[in-house]
C-alpha cells in the first residue's frame, strides 16, 4: 500500500545519505582546579572538533577533522595555550570493496526497491478497484438489488392471481386446494423478499465499512446500469391488473357468476376496456419503434464486420438475432391488425349494447373481449418486449485470443517485471559476495597538520611540525570461511529468485488462461440465459392464458406457479451471469495491468477503443521475457562479456531457449572436494582445472566459469 511505498522511500534517503558529506561538530568547556595555595592552578579548557567524512562511490573514504584546544590560566601565572590540529585521512580500496559496481550495490537495491514498491502499489490499486467493483462489491450489491426487484415483480403477479382465485373461489370456479396453493406460494415469496431486503442492507453496511464510511451513513446505490434489465414496460403490468379487476367486476353481486349486471355498469366496463385498448396501441407503437432501432443496430454491426478469434460465432449470433427481429416484426404487425379488429368489435358492441340482452352483452364483453382478445394482445406485446429487450443488454467484448492475452500480460505485468529485476539483483549480489573473497589492497593517505611549537596563535600550522603519510596496505585472503559461505548462499539466493521468476511467469499464464476461459463460459451462459428468459416468459403468458380457459385434467394452477418461479429464476440467473461476466472482464484487465486508476480510484481508460490494440502493438515490439537466464555464478575472470554473462530480455530468435537444470548442466556439479573443504579459501572462479567446457549460453548451476 501507500505506507509501504513511503517506507521504501525513507530507506532510499538513508542509502543516499551514505554517499553525502556528513559533518560533525563537538565542543567541550571545562573549568579545572588543581593544588592548594602553594601550587594553585585554575584553568578554563575549551576543546573543539569540527569536520566531515564522506564515502565515495569508488569505495574511497575521506575523513577531515579540525581540532583545537584552548587553555586559559587564572592563577596569575600568565599562562595560556592553543593547540590546533588538522587531521586528514583518505583510503581507496583497490581489490575488495573497490569501485562503484560493488560499492553502490546497497544504494542500487534501495533505488530499485522504491521502483518495486511503486509497481506493487499500482498493482495493488488495480486489485483494490476490482474488489470494490466486482461481484464481491458494487456489482454484487446491484445483483441483490435486481434480485429484489425480480421478486417484487413476481410477488405482484402472485398477488394478482391470488385475488383472481379468491374471487373465482367465491363463485365455485376454483377449488380450495387451488386457492391455497397460490396463497402458500404468495406467502413464501413475501418471506423471501423480506430476507433479501435485510440481506441487502447488511451487505450495504459491510460495503460502507470497506469504503471507510460509517455504517449509519445514508447512501443510495446508483442503479443506472440496471435499466437494460427492465425487460417490460411497467404499463403492461398495470394494464394486466386493470384487466383482471375489470374481468372480476362483470361477475354478478350474488353467489352466481351469471347474475344480472346493470347496463350502466356494462357500458362503463366497455369504456374502461376502450381506454385499455388505446393505451395498448400506444405501447405497441413504442415497441415497434424500439424494434426498428434494434434492427438498425444489427445492420450497423453487420456492416462493421467481425474481428478476433470468435468472429465466426459472433456472426452466427448476429444472424440469429436478425432472424428473431424479422419474426418479431411480422408478429407485431399481425398484433396491430388484430388490435384494430378488437377495437372495431368493441365499438360495435358499445353501439349496440342497448339492443342486446344484458347477459349476452356481459358474456361477449367479459369472455370474448376482456378475457380472450385483450389478454392475447397484451401477451403478444409482453413476449415481444422480452425477446427484444433481452438482446439489447450488451456485453462489452474482449476481442483477444488466448495467446494474444498472454502476450499482453507478460509484457505489462508489474509483478513479473519486479520478479525479473530481483533476479538481476540476486545476480549482482553474487558478484558483490564474490568480491569479498578477494584480499584487501588499499591506498592510504594520512596527514596531520600541527601548529608551530611553542606558539600560541590560533591555526598557525607549521610544516616542520606536520606529518604526511601514504602507501599501500595488503591483507592476504587466507581466512575466508565466512565470506565463502556468504558467496555460496548468494548463489542459492540467485537460483531461488530465478525459479521464483519462472514460477510467477507460469502462474500469470495460468491465470490469464483461466480468465479467458471464464470470460468465454460466462458469455455463453449469458446467451443461454437470454433464451431461457424468453422461454419462461412465454410459459407464464401461456399459463395465465390457460387459466382463463381451464380444461378438464390440466393442472393449470401448478403450471402457473411453476412458470412464475421459472421466470423469477431466469431473471435472477440473467443478472448473476451478467455480473459474473463483468467481474471476469475486470479480473482480466487487472491481470493485464492495463487499468489506469486516477487519484479518485476511478478506472479512466475503460472505454478506450484502442487500449487492447495498443497493448498488443507494444507487446509485439518489446523484447520477449525469455526464460534463458544463466544458471551459473558470476564470472570474475573477465573472459566473458557482460552480454554473455546476463541476458534475460531477449527475443526467442536471438538465443535458444535454455531449460535450466538439465542433466547435461549437472555433469560438472557436485559437493566440494576434500581439498576445498580443508582450505578456508574458496577457489577463485574459473580456476578449476579439468572442468568440462560447455556452451556459454548454458552455464551449469554453481559451476565456476572455464577460462
Amino acid at each position: 500500500n501507500y505506507e509501504d511505498l513511503y517506507l521504501a522511500a525513507l530507506d532510499l534517503t538513508l542509502a543516499q545519505f551514505q554517499f553525502m558529506i556528513k559533518g560533525f561538530s563537538n565542543n567541550t568547556a571545562f573549568f579545572q582546579h588543581f593544588g592548594n595555595a602553594r601550587n594553585n592552578s585554575n584553568q578554563l579548557q575549551l576543546t573543539t572538533s569540527d569536520g566531515f567524512n564522506r564515502q565515495f562511490m569508488t569505495g574511497a573514504q575521506l575523513f577531515v577533522d579540525l581540532a583545537n584546544t584552548l587553555v586559559f590560566e587564572y592563577s596569575g601565572k600568565g599562562f595560556q595555550m592553543a593547540s590546533p590540529n588538522l587531521a586528514i585521512n583518505f583510503t581507496q580500496p583497490l581489490l575488495r570493496g573497490a569501485w562503484a559496481r560493488i560499492v553502490t550495490q546497497a544504494l542500487s537495491l534501495q533505488e530499485r526497491g522504491v521502483l518495486y514498491a511503486l509497481r506493487t502499489f499500482a498493482h495493488y490499486r488495480r486489485g483494490f478497484y476490482v474488489g470494490l467493483i466486482g461481484s464481491n462489491g458494487y456489482l454484487g450489491l446491484l445483483t441483490q438489488l435486481q434480485s429484489i426487484r425480480n421478486q417484487e415483480q413476481n410477488l405482484k403477479s402472485l398477488e394478482r392471481n391470488l385475488e383472481q382465485y379468491e374471487a373465482e373461489w367465491q363463485y365455485e370456479l376454483r377449488t380450495v386446494l387451488e386457492r391455497d396453493q397460490v396463497a402458500q406460494r404468495y406467502q413464501s415469496s413475501q418471506l423471501n423478499l423480506l430476507q433479501a431486503e435485510a440481506q441487502l442492507q447488511t451487505q450495504l453496511d459491510l460495503y460502507k465499512i470497506q469504503l471507510g464510511l460509517p455504517p449509519e451513513l445514508k447512501v443510495r446505490l446508483d442503479d443506472s446500469v440496471l435499466r437494460p434489465f427492465q425487460l417490460n414496460d411497467p404499463r403492461l403490468d398495470a394494464l394486466r391488473a386493470s384487466d383482471d379487476a375489470l374481468h372480476l367486476s362483470l361477475y354478478g353481486p350474488g353467489d352466481s357468476p351469471d347474475s344480472v349486471i346493470p347496463r350502466s355498469q356494462i357500458s362503463a366496463a366497455a369504456e374502461t376496456l376502450q381506454r385499455g385498448f388505446d393505451e395498448l396501441a400506444t405501447i405497441l407503437d413504442q415497441t415497434l419503434n424500439d424494434l426498428d432501432g434494434w434492427r438498425a443496430k444489427l445492420s450497423t454491426q453487420r456492416e462493421k464486420g467481425f474481428t478476433g478469434p470468435d468472429a465466426g460465432e459472433a456472426r452466427a449470433i448476429l444472424e440469429r438475432q436478425s432472424t428473431l427481429a424479422d419474426q418479431l416484426k411480422k408478429v407485431l404487425a399481425e398484433t396491430r391488425l388484430s388490435l384494430h379488429d378488437d377495437q372495431d368489435a368493441l365499438q360495435t358492441l358499445r353501439a349496440g349494447i342497448e339492443k342486446l340482452k344484458p347477459e349476452d352483452a356481459v358474456k361477449k364483453l367479459r369472455e370474448d373481449l376482456i378475457n380472450k382478445e385483450f389478454r392475447a394482445r397484451l401477451s403478444e406485446i409482453f413476449v415481444a418486449q422480452n425477446q427484444m429487450r433481452v438482446f439489447l443488454i450488451d456485453l462489452q467484448p474482449v476481442d483477444l485470443g488466448v495467446e494474444q492475452a498472454i502476450e499482453i500480460a507478460l509484457s505489462n505485468r508489474l509483478d513479473l517485471k519486479n520478479a525479473l529485476a530481483q533476479v538481476t539483483d540476486a545476480w549482482r549480489d553474487v558478484e558483490v559476495q564474490a568480491n569479498t573473497l578477494r584480499g584487501f589492497l588499499n591506498f592510504e593517505y594520512s596527514g596531520n597538520l600541527n601548529a608551530a611549537p611553542n606558539h600560541t596563535t590560533l591555526y598557525r600550522f607549521d610544516a616542520s611540525n606536520s606529518t604526511h603519510r601514504f602507501g599501500l596496505t595488503f591483507e592476504a585472503p587466507i581466512n575466508r570461511r565466512i565470506e565463502r559461505n556468504a558467496y555460496r548462499a548468494s548463489q542459492i539466493t540467485y537460483q531461488r529468485a530465478r525459479r521464483a521468476y519462472m514460477q510467477l511467469r507460469d502462474q500469470i499464464v495460468q491465470q490469464i488462461r483461466f480468465d479467458m476461459r471464464q470470460l468465454l463460459v460466462t458469455r455463453k451462459q449469458f446467451d443461454i440465459g437470454r433464451e431461457q428468459l424468453i422461454t419462461t416468459a412465454r410459459q407464464v403468458e401461456e399459463a395465465e392464458y390457460a387459466l382463463q380457459f381451464p380444461s378438464e385434467g390440466r393442472p393449470v394452477t401448478l403450471n402457473l406457479l411453476n412458470a412464475l418461479q421459472s421466470l423469477l429464476d431466469a431473471r435472477n440467473v440473467l443478472i448473476v451471469t451478467w455480473v459474473s461476466y463483468e467481474t471476469s472482464r475486470l479480473n482480466l484487465y487487472r491481470d493485464f495491468d492495463l487499468m489506469d486508476i486516477d487519484a479518485n480510484g476511478i478506472w479512466t481508460n475503460e472505454n478506450d477503443p484502442q487500449l487492447l490494440a495498443t497493448a498488443l502493438r507494444i507487446a509485439a515490439d518489446a523484447p520477449a521475457a525469455s526464460l534463458a537466464i544463466p544458471a551459473g555464478p558470476f564470472d570474475l575472470s573477465g573472459t566473458r562479456s557482460r552480454e554473455d554473462a546476463l541476458f534475460s530480455d531477449v527475443k526467442s530468435t536471438d538465443r535458444g531457449v535454455i531449460v535450466p537444470d538439465e542433466s547435461k548442466d549437472r555433469a560438472d556439479e557436485g559437493p566440494l572436494d576434500d581439498a576445498q573443504l580443508r582450505n578456508d579459501v574458496a577457489p577463485p572462479p574459473g580456476d578449476v582445472p579439468g572442468a568440462p567446457a560447455g556452451p556459454p549460453e548454458t552455464p551449469s548451476p554453481f559451476a565456476p566459469s572455464v577460462r
